[in-house]
Parts: structure tokens; sequence; C-alpha cells
């Protein structure tokens, strides 16, 4: 049966883990996410635009086709849940009131383009490119770019053309003088000129698709959150490989038998000591799940206590090394794993 809300901050990790989902005290209304994408929605209602896109509650951030809506994920729904993500998966996207912020424009951005129907437009093709372009199962950013605005991390509007609308919509609604500040001598500043003018155009106008209320999902959902971490942690697990031995092999030395070199830190010691911090320093720049870095440096720390490792240059010069090779390694994992659009 549906326990209270106030008991969830009682409940030990393996409790709260055996709970489905349609058990959780999940309530949108009155919600903090809910707060913040009203202040998302406000923004729209002063550019003039009349509707507000619908929200349910889903397991993950995601926007379907033919919805003029998003669901936001269960468990920004309780502090409660927060910590239990942080703790499966190192990060709760979308907790922190920026991260929230951006997520919850960009995914309006997707809303507004499937209420006016604008990928539908020869303007919008001419503009962003064709809507239906195939999902690239991977992409390569150019960093510096000025073509694309930057807005969400690992440079996601270079990702698709529907998703270069969504970012260049929520540069466009957060701040109009910001916008025309920041990228009045890129060629983005076109698009964010293409997007202001055919806002402008449907001022006080009723979108072609309307919103309607979609329940949450997970409300008959009998899937426990035990079910549903251990299938996220599985979709971004790495298996163990030894293709990285000769880059780790490059930045430390074997022990050998120099007693100088059995002195040292073993290299499997100095990558965890500094696990927390090469997590933090490639997940954010690169936009990636924090897990998946995690389990890349899991892997390393293997490979390096099995090829028995020494450090033997300077610790920064080390680490400087390492945290290249920890993000040659992510991006080469997630080759060939595509990332759900947003």
């Amino acid at each position: 049966m549906p326990i209270r809300a106030a008991r969830l901050d009682q409940m030990p990790d393996s409790e709260l883990l055996g709970m489905r989902f349609c058990d959780l005290p999940l309530h949108l209304k009155g919600s903090v996410i809910e707060e913040r994408a009203n202040v998302v929605f406000h923004e729209l209602g002063a550019r003039g635009i009349r509707f507000r896109p619908t929200l349910w509650i889903a397991e993950e951030w995601y926007n379907p086709d033919g919805v003029v809506g998003f669901a936001v994920p269960f468990y920004l729904l309780h502090p409660r849940l927060i910590r239990l993500e942080r703790k499966m998966m190192l990060e709760a996207e979308g907790a922190s009131l920026d991260e929230a912020m951006s997520i919850l424009r960009h995914e309006t951005g997707h809303a507004i383009d499937e209420a006016f129907q604008l990928s539908a437009t020869r303007e919008y093709r001419q503009v962003f490119g064709s809507p239906q372009r195939a999902y690239p199962k991977d992409y390569v950013a150019d960093p510096d770019s000025r073509d694309f605005v930057q807005h969400l991390n690992a440079w996601y509007a270079q990702s698709h053309p529907v998703e270069d609308f969504a970012e260049t919509f929520a540069v466009w609604l957060r701040s109009e003088r910001s916008w025309k500040r920041t990228y009045r001598d890129w060629p983005a500043f076109e698009k964010l000129c293409a997007v202001d003018a055919w806002m402008r155009a449907r001022r006080g106008v009723e979108p072609e698709i309307k919103p309607k209320r979609i329940p949450s999902e997970l409300k008959d959902s009998t899937r426990t959150l035990a079910q549903h971490y251990d299938e996220k942690r599985e979709f971004y697990a790495v298996e163990a490989a030894d293709e990285f031995d000769g880059a780790l092999q490059r930045i430390f030395k074997e022990n050998g038998e120099d007693r100088r070199n059995r002195r040292r830190m073993s290299a499997s010691s100095l990558l965890a000591s500094h696990r927390t911090r090469l997590r933090r320093r490639t997940a954010k720049p690169l936009g990636v799940p924090a897990y998946v870095v995690d389990q890349v440096l899991r892997q390393l720390v293997h490979r390096a206590r099995i090829l028995k490792l020494r450090q033997t240059r300077p610790k920064a010069e080390t680490v400087a090394k390492i945290s290249r090779l920890v993000s040659r390694a992510t991006i080469a994992i997630l080759h060939n794993r595509p990332r759900l659009p947003l």
C-alpha cells in the first residue's frame, strides 16, 4: 500500500529499493520540480505564448513524439529519492536549480516545436536541417564551433536538428538581452533570430496541437526501484577490457625488480585516491553520466593492479595524463551506446 512521504526519510536503502513505483508517494503538484517548471512556463507567458506544456512523472526525462509536454524523473519528487539516485548513479540529473532550469527550457522547446508543428515547415528545415534525419549512435562535436548555441553539456545542439532547435529555443527563452549580447558575432545568432521571429509571429496564437493531461505512468507500475536501478546501471556498465593497457603503461611503469620502483605508490592506489576528482572533471564537461566515468575508472584501477604499475612521474603530471586517458576511454566506451534524446 502507498506510504506517507515523511516515511521515506526513515527508510534504509535496502527497504527503499524494494519499494514498487506504484507504492511511492509521488505527487507532482506542489513539488519543487513543478515550481521550477512553472517559472519556465511563466517565461513563455511573458513572451506571449498562450499555452503550457503538460507534465507527468516517469522513470527518466523524455519527450515523446506527438505529445505537447514531457516527463520528469520520479526522484525529483522527494529529497530522499534524490539522495538514492545520487548513491546509485553518482548524480541526480536536474536536482540543482541551474541544471533543472536548463533541462526544463530544453524540453519546453520540444513541446513548442510539437504544439506549432514548426519542424514541418520549410523555414525550420532551412535553418536547422531535416527533422527526419536519423538520430546518430554517436556524434563528433566541435567544441569551438559557433554555428550552434551552447546550453546543455556535450555540445548537445550538434547532435541532431531537433536538438539544435530545442537548445536554441532554450537560450532564446532564458533572456533576450543575454543571447543578443553573447551570440551577436556567432553564426548561431541567425538561428536565434529565426526562433525570435517565429515566436513573435505566434504571440497569442492557439497552437495546432494542444496539451492534454497525461497521468503518471508510474502510478500502476509494479516495478521496484531495485529493478529500475539494476537496468539503469547495466545499461551504463563498462565491460572489463585491456584495450587501454598500452596507454596505462606509457603513463606508469611496471614494478620490476628496482627497489626504488617498489617503494613508489602503486598506480591503482593513485587512481583510486583521485577517483572522485577525475570523475567530476570528466563527467561534467563531456555531459556523460557520472556512473559511466566511474565504471571506466574502476576498469583502469583493475588493469593497473593486474599490470603491477607504479607511479614514476611527478604526481601532478601523472594525474593530468590520467585525466586525458579517462576522457578518451569514456568517449570510446560510449561510441556505440546511443544517448536518449532529451
